[in-house]
């Protein structure tokens, strides 16, 4: 099995659909910029299809929007169509970076309920009250 991972930007919001036996399965593209121009001095493009299969899938339709980063780890696949290369993944592993409101975390509240946060100050800790 050929894995890859990718980060890049998606082309439009993810799509829901399910298969004849219910299975859900959510698809999208992402836009990766390649590293090294061409000999026009152009970055090119590469667009990979993703799918997710299962109950994972409303989870992407629902956050995976046009324009958004994401890292996807999944599966390789390479196919021919009418003369086009086209490039798939059937995703295992996924996030977006730049947002994690998929998570249900807020970065402005993550330590207000942290019992080790002291608003900033410095707490005194000597070697003898350490467990270790």
């Amino acid at each position: 099995m050929r894995q890859i991972t990718i980060s890049g930007n998606i082309g439009k919001d993810a799509e829901l659909r399910s298969t004849n036996n219910g299975m859900q399965v959510a698809n999208f593209n992402v836009a990766v910029r390649r590293n090294r121009p061409d000999n026009n001095g152009e970055y090119g493009t590469d667009w990979f299809r993703c799918s997710v299969w299962g109950t994972r899938a409303s989870t992407v339709e629902k956050f995976y929007k046009k324009g958004s980063h994401v890292l996807v780890t999944g599966s390789l696949s390479i196919n021919e169509y009418n003369g086009k290369t086209q490039l798939g993944i059937d995703v295992s592993e996924f996030d977006l970076p730049d947002n994690h409101n998929a998570n249900n975390t807020n970065p402005t509240n993550r330590n207000s309920n942290n019992s080790f946060n002291n608003s900033g100050k410095l707490i005194d800790i000597s070697d003898d009250s350490l467990p270790f």
